[in-house]
């Protein structure tokens, strides 16, 4: 089984996820108000309490960048690793379909 198997699926996976159509699927727009109210809710006090702690521009916004450059790197480490869990995870699945003997249609 070639990686570029597993690659295309992936891919065909976010193209899905990523090219919805407008009203054709609220579910998805409802998810990403989900994502983006959790987000808010999470962010909110953190940046409110820098402002805060920081009144001045220049040093609020060097705490800000330092804060979202840790988001950043936690962000693409654990989507790394999910894109390998996931991808391991899509590999076996169809390594064990492929062991399995082809049901025949009665």
């Amino acid at each position: 089984m070639a990686w570029s198997v597993v690659a295309k699926a992936f891919a065909k996976v976010f193209h899905k996820q990523c090219s919805k159509k407008e009203g054709k699927d609220n579910h998805h727009e409802e998810k990403n108000a989900q994502y983006s109210a959790r987000l808010r809710n999470a962010s909110d006090p953190v940046y409110n309490r820098i402002n805060n702690l920081y009144p001045y521009i220049r040093e609020r916004d060097t705490a800000t960048d330092e804060v979202t450059a840790v988001i950043s790197a936690y962000q693409e480490v654990y989507m790394e690793i999910g894109m390998k869990a996931g991808a391991r995870l899509l590999y076996q699945l169809m390594v064990e379909d492929e062991k399995q003997p082809a049901k025949s249609a009665k």
